[in-house]
Protein backbone atom coordinates (compact mmCIF):
# COMPACT_ATOMS: atom_id res chain seq x y z
CA UNK A 1 0.00 0.00 0.00
CA UNK A 2 1.61 3.71 -0.81
CA UNK A 3 0.42 6.43 0.44
CA UNK A 4 -1.37 7.96 -2.70
CA UNK A 5 -4.38 9.82 -1.63
CA UNK A 6 -8.07 8.14 -1.36
CA UNK A 7 -10.51 10.25 -3.85
CA UNK A 8 -12.80 12.82 -1.62
CA UNK A 9 -10.28 12.62 1.30
CA UNK A 10 -9.23 16.14 2.58
CA UNK A 11 -6.66 15.52 4.98
CA UNK A 12 -3.36 15.77 3.66
CA UNK A 13 -0.90 12.89 4.34
CA UNK A 14 0.66 12.15 7.43
CA UNK A 15 4.19 12.46 6.52
CA UNK A 16 6.43 12.56 9.54
CA UNK A 17 4.68 14.52 12.54
CA UNK A 18 3.78 17.86 10.21
CA UNK A 19 0.09 18.58 10.76
CA UNK A 20 0.14 16.39 14.32
CA UNK A 21 -1.18 17.74 17.52
CA UNK A 22 0.24 20.54 18.86
CA UNK A 23 0.66 19.20 22.60
CA UNK A 24 2.73 16.70 21.82
CA UNK A 25 5.52 19.29 20.34
CA UNK A 26 4.64 21.06 23.90
CA UNK A 27 5.98 17.55 26.48
CA UNK A 28 8.82 16.12 24.03
CA UNK A 29 11.72 18.36 25.95
CA UNK A 30 10.29 17.75 29.79
CA UNK A 31 10.19 13.87 28.96
CA UNK A 32 13.84 13.99 28.54
CA UNK A 33 15.40 16.43 30.84
CA UNK A 34 13.09 13.37 33.11
CA UNK A 35 15.15 10.99 32.26
CA UNK A 36 18.19 12.41 32.25
CA UNK A 37 17.66 13.54 36.28
CA UNK A 38 16.99 10.19 36.75
CA UNK A 39 19.75 8.88 35.75
CA UNK A 40 21.99 11.25 37.77
CA UNK A 41 20.14 10.75 41.27
CA UNK A 42 20.70 6.97 40.40
CA UNK A 43 24.25 7.49 39.91
CA UNK A 44 25.07 9.52 42.71
CA UNK A 45 22.96 6.85 45.20
CA UNK A 46 24.90 4.15 43.88
CA UNK A 47 27.96 5.92 44.68
CA UNK A 48 26.95 6.88 48.11
CA UNK A 49 26.17 3.01 48.43
CA UNK A 50 29.69 2.37 47.84
CA UNK A 51 31.31 4.77 49.81
CA UNK A 52 29.51 3.81 52.94
CA UNK A 53 30.35 0.14 52.23
CA UNK A 54 33.86 1.04 51.88
CA UNK A 55 33.64 2.73 55.18
CA UNK A 56 32.43 0.54 56.98
CA UNK A 57 34.95 -2.30 55.74
CA UNK A 58 32.29 -4.36 53.71
CA UNK A 59 34.37 -3.50 50.66
CA UNK A 60 37.87 -2.66 50.88
CA UNK A 61 39.10 -6.29 53.24
CA UNK A 62 41.60 -5.81 55.86
CA UNK A 63 42.95 -2.91 55.22
CA UNK A 64 39.85 -0.41 55.90
CA UNK A 65 39.45 -2.84 59.38
CA UNK A 66 43.30 -1.47 60.49
CA UNK A 67 42.13 2.42 59.67
CA UNK A 68 38.88 1.68 61.62
CA UNK A 69 41.40 0.08 64.65
CA UNK A 70 44.14 3.27 64.38
CA UNK A 71 41.23 5.58 64.60
CA UNK A 72 39.89 4.25 67.50
CA UNK A 73 43.52 3.85 69.52
CA UNK A 74 43.77 7.44 68.60
CA UNK A 75 40.76 8.30 70.04
CA UNK A 76 41.38 6.13 73.16
CA UNK A 77 44.63 8.06 73.09
CA UNK A 78 43.54 11.65 73.07
CA UNK A 79 40.90 10.43 75.60
CA UNK A 80 43.96 9.47 77.90
CA UNK A 81 45.53 13.00 77.47
CA UNK A 82 42.64 15.16 78.19
CA UNK A 83 41.96 13.15 81.26
CA UNK A 84 44.92 13.64 82.22
CA UNK A 85 45.16 16.99 81.87
CA UNK A 86 42.43 17.29 84.02
CA UNK A 87 43.12 14.92 86.90
CA UNK A 88 44.59 17.10 89.90
CA UNK A 89 48.06 16.82 91.10
CA UNK A 90 50.38 17.91 94.06
CA UNK A 91 53.67 18.74 93.21
CA UNK A 92 56.78 18.61 95.98
CA UNK A 93 57.27 22.64 95.02
CA UNK A 94 53.75 23.42 95.68
CA UNK A 95 54.22 21.90 99.25
CA UNK A 96 57.61 23.54 99.98
CA UNK A 97 56.36 26.47 99.58
CA UNK A 98 53.43 26.21 101.92
CA UNK A 99 56.20 25.18 104.68
CA UNK A 100 58.34 28.49 103.95
CA UNK A 101 54.80 30.54 103.89
CA UNK A 102 54.04 28.92 107.39
CA UNK A 103 57.10 29.74 108.62
CA UNK A 104 57.11 33.60 107.30
CA UNK A 105 54.04 33.84 108.63
CA UNK A 106 55.39 32.72 112.37
CA UNK A 107 58.07 35.37 111.95
CA UNK A 108 56.09 38.12 110.93
CA UNK A 109 53.81 37.43 113.92
CA UNK A 110 50.71 36.64 111.13
CA UNK A 111 48.32 34.42 112.52
CA UNK A 112 46.13 34.74 109.27
CA UNK A 113 48.80 33.63 107.07
CA UNK A 114 49.74 31.48 109.53
CA UNK A 115 46.20 29.66 108.88
CA UNK A 116 45.50 30.45 105.09
CA UNK A 117 46.76 27.16 103.54
CA UNK A 118 43.96 25.29 105.46
CA UNK A 119 41.19 24.28 103.69
CA UNK A 120 38.64 27.17 104.67
CA UNK A 121 35.90 24.34 105.95
CA UNK A 122 37.64 22.96 108.08
CA UNK A 123 36.77 24.96 111.49
CA UNK A 124 38.33 22.85 114.20
CA UNK A 125 41.80 22.87 112.94
CA UNK A 126 41.84 26.66 111.92
CA UNK A 127 40.63 26.66 115.73
CA UNK A 128 43.49 24.40 116.57
CA UNK A 129 46.21 26.16 114.64
CA UNK A 130 45.37 29.69 115.86
CA UNK A 131 45.71 28.21 119.34
CA UNK A 132 49.07 26.90 118.63
CA UNK A 133 50.26 29.43 117.03
CA UNK A 134 49.36 31.99 119.66
CA UNK A 135 51.41 29.84 122.18
CA UNK A 136 54.66 29.34 120.36
CA UNK A 137 54.20 33.46 119.95
CA UNK A 138 54.33 33.41 124.26
CA UNK A 139 57.50 31.41 124.13
CA UNK A 140 61.43 33.37 123.73
CA UNK A 141 62.55 31.02 120.87
CA UNK A 142 66.12 31.92 119.25
CA UNK A 143 65.30 29.55 116.27
CA UNK A 144 61.58 28.77 114.93
CA UNK A 145 60.65 27.61 111.62
CA UNK A 146 59.18 24.66 109.30
CA UNK A 147 60.96 22.19 107.22
CA UNK A 148 60.03 19.32 104.88
CA UNK A 149 61.77 16.22 106.58
CA UNK A 150 63.75 13.96 104.90
CA UNK A 151 60.84 10.86 104.56
CA UNK A 152 59.29 11.04 101.24
CA UNK A 153 55.60 11.66 101.02
CA UNK A 154 53.01 9.13 101.60
CA UNK A 155 50.03 9.62 99.19
CA UNK A 156 46.39 9.07 100.30
CA UNK A 157 44.44 10.11 96.96
CA UNK A 158 41.36 8.27 95.98
CA UNK A 159 39.61 8.90 92.43
CA UNK A 160 38.39 12.52 91.72
CA UNK A 161 40.88 14.17 93.91
CA UNK A 162 44.67 13.96 94.79
CA UNK A 163 46.07 14.00 98.56
CA UNK A 164 49.72 13.04 100.09
CA UNK A 165 50.64 12.90 104.04
CA UNK A 166 53.95 14.86 104.22
CA UNK A 167 56.18 14.71 107.49
CA UNK A 168 57.44 18.41 108.13
CA UNK A 169 59.39 19.14 111.03
CA UNK A 170 59.03 22.30 113.44
CA UNK A 171 63.05 23.12 114.00
CA UNK A 172 63.24 25.54 117.36
CA UNK A 173 65.30 26.55 119.85
CA UNK A 174 64.21 27.96 123.59
CA UNK A 175 66.41 30.99 123.78
CA UNK A 176 68.95 30.32 126.77
CA UNK A 177 67.48 26.48 127.28
CA UNK A 178 68.53 24.42 124.12
CA UNK A 179 72.13 24.96 122.98
CA UNK A 180 71.27 23.06 119.57
CA UNK A 181 68.11 23.01 117.58
CA UNK A 182 65.31 20.49 118.59
CA UNK A 183 63.09 19.27 115.66
CA UNK A 184 59.42 17.99 116.92
CA UNK A 185 57.66 16.20 113.50
CA UNK A 186 54.40 16.66 112.35
CA UNK A 187 51.79 14.80 109.59
CA UNK A 188 50.69 17.51 107.33
CA UNK A 189 47.77 16.11 104.89
CA UNK A 190 47.34 18.42 101.95
CA UNK A 191 44.18 17.80 99.24
CA UNK A 192 43.60 19.15 95.62
CA UNK A 193 40.10 18.15 94.48
CA UNK A 194 40.07 19.64 91.04
CA UNK A 195 43.07 19.95 88.41
CA UNK A 196 43.82 23.44 88.66
CA UNK A 197 41.89 23.59 92.26
CA UNK A 198 43.10 25.30 95.28
CA UNK A 199 45.76 23.14 97.39
CA UNK A 200 44.28 23.00 101.31
CA UNK A 201 46.06 21.59 104.32
CA UNK A 202 43.30 19.66 105.72
CA UNK A 203 44.88 16.92 108.51
CA UNK A 204 47.62 18.03 111.06
CA UNK A 205 49.14 14.78 113.83
CA UNK A 206 52.51 14.28 115.73
CA UNK A 207 54.77 12.02 114.04
CA UNK A 208 56.56 10.59 116.99
CA UNK A 209 60.41 9.08 116.76
CA UNK A 210 63.00 9.27 119.61
CA UNK A 211 64.15 11.18 121.56
CA UNK A 212 61.79 13.90 121.19
CA UNK A 213 58.74 13.97 123.30
CA UNK A 214 55.29 14.34 122.14
CA UNK A 215 52.91 16.19 122.59
CA UNK A 216 54.59 18.93 123.49
CA UNK A 217 53.82 21.88 125.55
CA UNK A 218 52.06 24.21 122.90
CA UNK A 219 50.40 21.71 121.23
CA UNK A 220 47.58 20.91 123.72
CA UNK A 221 45.93 23.66 125.51
CA UNK A 222 45.68 27.59 125.32
CA UNK A 223 48.95 28.62 127.46
CA UNK A 224 50.16 31.63 129.57
CA UNK A 225 54.00 31.43 130.13
CA UNK A 226 55.92 33.03 133.04
CA UNK A 227 59.67 34.24 132.58
CA UNK A 228 62.32 34.09 134.73
CA UNK A 229 65.78 34.12 134.81
CA UNK A 230 66.92 30.47 135.19
CA UNK A 231 63.29 29.24 134.69
CA UNK A 232 60.28 29.41 131.53
CA UNK A 233 56.76 28.48 132.84
CA UNK A 234 54.25 27.61 130.83
CA UNK A 235 50.48 26.53 132.42
CA UNK A 236 46.87 26.67 131.25
CA UNK A 237 45.49 29.60 130.85
CA UNK A 238 43.05 28.45 133.04
CA UNK A 239 46.30 28.75 135.72
CA UNK A 240 46.83 31.99 134.56
CA UNK A 241 46.32 33.55 138.77
CA UNK A 242 48.82 31.17 140.18
CA UNK A 243 51.44 30.60 136.92
CA UNK A 244 53.23 33.37 138.64
CA UNK A 245 53.78 32.29 141.67
CA UNK A 246 54.43 28.90 140.40
CA UNK A 247 57.34 30.69 138.76
CA UNK A 248 58.41 32.31 140.95
CA UNK A 249 58.84 29.04 142.83
CA UNK A 250 60.93 27.25 140.14
CA UNK A 251 63.15 29.88 139.43
CA UNK A 252 63.95 29.48 143.63
CA UNK A 253 64.50 25.36 142.89
CA UNK A 254 66.44 26.52 140.07
CA UNK A 255 68.87 28.80 141.79
CA UNK A 256 69.25 26.23 144.69
CA UNK A 257 70.34 23.59 142.37
CA UNK A 258 71.95 25.47 140.74
CA UNK A 259 74.14 26.99 143.18
CA UNK A 260 74.45 23.18 144.56
CA UNK A 261 76.35 21.75 141.61
CA UNK A 262 80.48 20.90 142.11
CA UNK A 263 81.19 19.02 139.17
CA UNK A 264 81.92 20.21 135.66
CA UNK A 265 80.52 22.83 133.98
CA UNK A 266 76.65 22.25 133.18
CA UNK A 267 75.40 21.98 129.76
CA UNK A 268 72.55 24.00 130.36
CA UNK A 269 71.34 26.85 133.14
CA UNK A 270 67.91 27.77 131.94
CA UNK A 271 64.98 25.28 131.81
CA UNK A 272 61.23 24.82 130.50
CA UNK A 273 58.75 23.84 132.95
CA UNK A 274 55.25 23.09 131.95
CA UNK A 275 52.29 22.50 134.67
CA UNK A 276 49.47 20.70 133.21
CA UNK A 277 46.54 20.83 134.15
CA UNK A 278 44.96 17.43 135.01
CA UNK A 279 46.90 14.12 135.66
CA UNK A 280 45.06 13.14 131.86
CA UNK A 281 47.11 15.68 130.32
CA UNK A 282 50.38 15.05 132.53
CA UNK A 283 50.20 11.31 131.81
CA UNK A 284 49.20 12.09 128.05
CA UNK A 285 52.65 14.52 127.56
CA UNK A 286 54.86 12.50 130.07
CA UNK A 287 54.06 9.06 129.10
CA UNK A 288 53.76 7.91 132.40
CA UNK A 289 50.59 6.16 132.27
CA UNK A 290 50.53 2.81 134.03
CA UNK A 291 54.32 3.55 135.29
CA UNK A 292 53.44 4.63 138.64
CA UNK A 293 52.48 7.57 140.81
CA UNK A 294 54.85 9.91 138.89
CA UNK A 295 54.42 14.20 140.47
CA UNK A 296 56.88 15.21 137.61
CA UNK A 297 59.24 13.85 134.52
CA UNK A 298 61.63 15.18 132.63
CA UNK A 299 61.51 14.02 129.65
CA UNK A 300 65.11 14.14 127.49
CA UNK A 301 65.23 15.69 124.09
CA UNK A 302 67.46 14.68 121.11
CA UNK A 303 69.20 17.07 119.16
CA UNK A 304 68.38 17.61 115.54
CA UNK A 305 71.60 16.95 114.13
CA UNK A 306 74.97 16.12 114.64
CA UNK A 307 77.40 18.82 116.19
CA UNK A 308 80.21 16.90 115.81
CA UNK A 309 81.92 13.48 114.70
CA UNK A 310 81.16 12.35 118.13
CA UNK A 311 78.29 10.27 119.67
CA UNK A 312 75.59 13.09 119.36
CA UNK A 313 74.44 14.31 123.17
CA UNK A 314 71.63 15.31 124.44
CA UNK A 315 70.20 18.99 124.50
CA UNK A 316 68.25 18.69 127.94
CA UNK A 317 64.87 18.19 129.32
CA UNK A 318 61.62 19.54 129.32
CA UNK A 319 60.41 19.25 132.83
CA UNK A 320 56.44 18.53 133.52
CA UNK A 321 54.78 18.42 136.55
CA UNK A 322 51.35 17.39 137.43
CA UNK A 323 49.04 20.27 138.38
CA UNK A 324 46.92 18.31 139.95
CA UNK A 325 48.67 16.40 142.00
CA UNK A 326 49.38 16.70 146.00
CA UNK A 327 52.18 19.44 145.45
CA UNK A 328 49.58 21.66 144.40
CA UNK A 329 46.97 20.56 146.66
CA UNK A 330 48.61 22.85 149.80
CA UNK A 331 49.40 26.51 150.77
CA UNK A 332 52.81 24.20 151.74
CA UNK A 333 55.41 25.53 149.06
CA UNK A 334 58.19 22.90 149.93
CA UNK A 335 56.24 20.07 148.13
CA UNK A 336 56.12 21.71 145.23
CA UNK A 337 59.74 22.76 145.12
CA UNK A 338 60.76 19.47 145.96
CA UNK A 339 59.04 17.90 143.17
CA UNK A 340 60.79 20.88 140.68
CA UNK A 341 64.35 20.89 142.22
CA UNK A 342 64.60 16.65 141.91
CA UNK A 343 62.82 17.38 138.14
CA UNK A 344 65.52 20.33 137.37
CA UNK A 345 68.18 18.23 139.10
CA UNK A 346 67.58 15.75 136.10
CA UNK A 347 67.97 18.66 133.85
CA UNK A 348 70.38 20.12 134.56
CA UNK A 349 72.99 16.88 133.71
CA UNK A 350 70.62 15.23 130.75
CA UNK A 351 72.75 16.94 128.56
CA UNK A 352 75.78 15.14 129.40
CA UNK A 353 74.56 11.69 128.19
CA UNK A 354 74.21 10.53 124.75
CA UNK A 355 71.24 10.42 122.92
CA UNK A 356 68.62 7.75 123.26
CA UNK A 357 70.64 6.21 126.01
CA UNK A 358 69.28 4.57 128.87
CA UNK A 359 70.82 5.83 132.16
CA UNK A 360 71.73 3.73 135.62
CA UNK A 361 68.54 4.77 137.98
CA UNK A 362 69.86 4.99 140.72
CA UNK A 363 72.55 7.90 139.92
CA UNK A 364 70.00 9.23 138.32
CA UNK A 365 67.16 9.07 140.40
CA UNK A 366 69.55 9.42 143.41
CA UNK A 367 71.35 12.70 142.55
CA UNK A 368 68.03 14.21 141.34
CA UNK A 369 66.42 12.88 144.50
CA UNK A 370 69.79 14.44 146.79
CA UNK A 371 69.03 17.80 146.02
CA UNK A 372 65.99 18.61 147.34
CA UNK A 373 66.71 16.51 150.42
CA UNK A 374 70.36 18.65 150.95
CA UNK A 375 67.65 21.65 151.76
CA UNK A 376 67.70 22.89 155.46
CA UNK A 377 64.04 22.55 155.81
CA UNK A 378 64.49 18.70 154.95
CA UNK A 379 66.75 18.44 158.20
CA UNK A 380 64.02 16.80 160.37
CA UNK A 381 62.04 14.65 157.79
CA UNK A 382 62.35 11.50 157.16
CA UNK A 383 60.39 8.58 154.97
CA UNK A 384 58.50 6.46 156.72
CA UNK A 385 58.21 3.93 154.56
CA UNK A 386 61.94 3.64 154.14
CA UNK A 387 62.58 3.90 157.67
CA UNK A 388 60.10 0.96 158.39
CA UNK A 389 61.68 -1.35 155.84
CA UNK A 390 65.35 -1.03 157.22
CA UNK A 391 64.05 -1.14 160.48
CA UNK A 392 61.98 -4.40 159.88
CA UNK A 393 65.28 -6.05 158.91
CA UNK A 394 64.52 -5.99 155.43
CA UNK A 395 66.95 -3.56 153.68
CA UNK A 396 69.43 -6.34 151.70
CA UNK A 397 72.12 -3.42 151.76
CA UNK A 398 72.60 -3.78 147.44
CA UNK A 399 72.44 -1.08 145.68
CA UNK A 400 68.58 -0.13 143.94
CA UNK A 401 68.13 -1.91 140.74
CA UNK A 402 65.71 -0.71 137.85
CA UNK A 403 62.99 -2.68 138.27
CA UNK A 404 62.75 -1.66 142.37
CA UNK A 405 63.37 1.82 141.37
CA UNK A 406 60.71 1.83 138.61
CA UNK A 407 58.19 0.00 140.11
CA UNK A 408 54.11 -0.34 139.89
CA UNK A 409 53.71 -0.32 143.74
CA UNK A 410 54.55 2.67 145.10
CA UNK A 411 56.05 1.73 148.52
CA UNK A 412 58.55 0.03 146.88
CA UNK A 413 59.41 3.06 144.49
CA UNK A 414 59.50 5.49 147.46
CA UNK A 415 61.92 3.15 149.21
CA UNK A 416 64.35 2.70 146.26
CA UNK A 417 64.55 6.57 145.57
CA UNK A 418 64.97 7.16 149.00
CA UNK A 419 67.63 4.74 148.97
CA UNK A 420 69.46 5.89 145.76
CA UNK A 421 69.41 8.81 147.64
CA UNK A 422 71.38 7.71 149.99
CA UNK A 423 73.77 6.56 147.95
CA UNK A 424 74.85 9.81 146.67
CA UNK A 425 74.32 11.58 149.73
CA UNK A 426 76.52 9.45 151.52
CA UNK A 427 79.10 9.73 148.25
CA UNK A 428 79.28 14.09 148.92
CA UNK A 429 79.41 13.92 152.76
CA UNK A 430 81.90 10.42 152.59
CA UNK A 431 84.13 11.81 150.10
CA UNK A 432 83.50 15.54 148.62
CA UNK A 433 80.42 16.98 147.10
CA UNK A 434 82.87 17.53 143.95
CA UNK A 435 83.35 14.47 143.85
CA UNK A 436 79.91 12.73 143.79
CA UNK A 437 79.00 15.38 141.09
CA UNK A 438 81.72 14.37 138.66
CA UNK A 439 80.85 10.89 139.55
CA UNK A 440 77.17 11.44 138.41
CA UNK A 441 78.81 13.38 134.94
CA UNK A 442 81.16 10.60 133.94
CA UNK A 443 78.36 7.99 134.38
CA UNK A 444 75.71 9.69 132.66
CA UNK A 445 78.23 10.64 129.96
CA UNK A 446 79.15 6.58 129.61
CA UNK A 447 77.06 4.10 131.77
CA UNK A 448 79.14 1.43 130.97
CA UNK A 449 81.88 3.27 133.15
CA UNK A 450 79.87 3.04 136.24
CA UNK A 451 82.93 0.69 138.23
CA UNK A 452 85.83 2.65 137.29
CA UNK A 453 83.66 6.16 138.01
CA UNK A 454 82.85 5.01 141.12
CA UNK A 455 86.20 4.17 141.91
CA UNK A 456 88.04 7.25 140.58
CA UNK A 457 85.63 8.94 143.13
CA UNK A 458 85.71 7.04 146.31
CA UNK A 459 88.79 4.66 145.72
CA UNK A 460 86.81 1.70 146.15
CA UNK A 461 85.51 -1.28 144.30
CA UNK A 462 81.35 -1.84 144.09
CA UNK A 463 81.30 -4.26 146.79
CA UNK A 464 83.46 -2.33 149.25
CA UNK A 465 81.29 1.25 148.35
CA UNK A 466 77.78 -0.48 148.45
CA UNK A 467 78.73 -2.48 152.41
CA UNK A 468 80.35 0.97 153.86
CA UNK A 469 77.15 2.67 152.51
CA UNK A 470 74.82 0.10 153.46
CA UNK A 471 76.02 0.90 157.28
CA UNK A 472 75.70 4.78 156.51
CA UNK A 473 72.00 3.31 155.39
CA UNK A 474 71.24 1.70 158.45
CA UNK A 475 72.74 4.06 160.60
CA UNK A 476 70.28 6.56 159.03
CA UNK A 477 67.09 4.80 158.00
CA UNK A 478 65.01 6.51 156.12
CA UNK A 479 66.65 10.15 157.23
Amino acid sequence: MSDTPVPGDSTPPATGRVGGDPRHDADEPRVERRAMLVTVAASIAVALIVVLLVATGVIGGTTNAGERHQRVEDDRTAGAAQAALQRPEIRDEEVEAVVAARSRALAEHNVDAFVAPIDPTAGELIAEQRRLFANLALFPFAEARYTVSNQPPRSVSDSGRAAVMVVVSFVHRVEGVDPVAIAENYRWTFDRTSAGGPLWMTAVSTAPYGGVMYPMPWDQTALVVERRPHVVLAAAVANKAEAATWADQAEAAARRDLDAWRGPRLPVDRFVVYVTPDRRTFEEIASTKGRGPAAGVCVSLAPLTLTDGKQTRQVGCRVVVDGAGKGFATSDDAIFKQIVEHELGHAMVAGFAPAWTEHVSWVAEGFAESLPWSDPRMANKYNPTARAYVNDGRFTGRLPVDGEIHSADPATTSINYHLSMQAIRFLAEEFGTDKAHTFVAEVYRDASRLDAALTAATGLDRAAFERTWARYVKDHPGS
